[in-house]
């Protein structure tokens, strides 16, 4: 299982890793801005992405597109509200900030990532 973490924050996408870690992901990739998260689309081909939803300049739904298009599922996560998401994206799992590992687990379960 191959994780992929976009995140701008190296502190929170630390954490993040951790977390995942503890949940059972072995393989977990940190693309800190978007072009490295495009590349890693490609090169790690994840099974599983985590989405920081303010990444900067380009906006995050143009990844979430990207891995949509390779049925990857997604995980947003914000430390604003999740209503800032476009409405065809409300359905997926959104874990606030600061992060709380038993809100990812749950968002992970709702993936379908029982054994995490």
């Amino acid at each position: 299982m191959r994780v992929l973490i976009v995140e701008d924050e190296p502190a929170t996408a630390l954490l993040l890793e951790g977390m995942l870690t503890e949940l059972g992901f072995e393989q977990v990739y940190i693309a800190y801005d978007t072009g490295a998260a495009r590349d890693a689309i490609v090169l790690v081909s994840p099974d599983l992405a985590i989405l920081d939803i303010n990444m900067g300049r380009e906006p995050i739904i143009l990844l979430a597109e990207r891995l949509r298009a390779r049925d990857v599922p997604i995980v947003f996560s914000s430390g604003q509200a999740a209503g800032e998401m476009a409405p065809e994206w409300s359905d997926r799992p959104f874990v606030p900030k600061p992060l709380d590992k038993r809100m990812l687990h749950a968002a992970l379960r709702n993936l379908g990532f029982e054994n995490n």
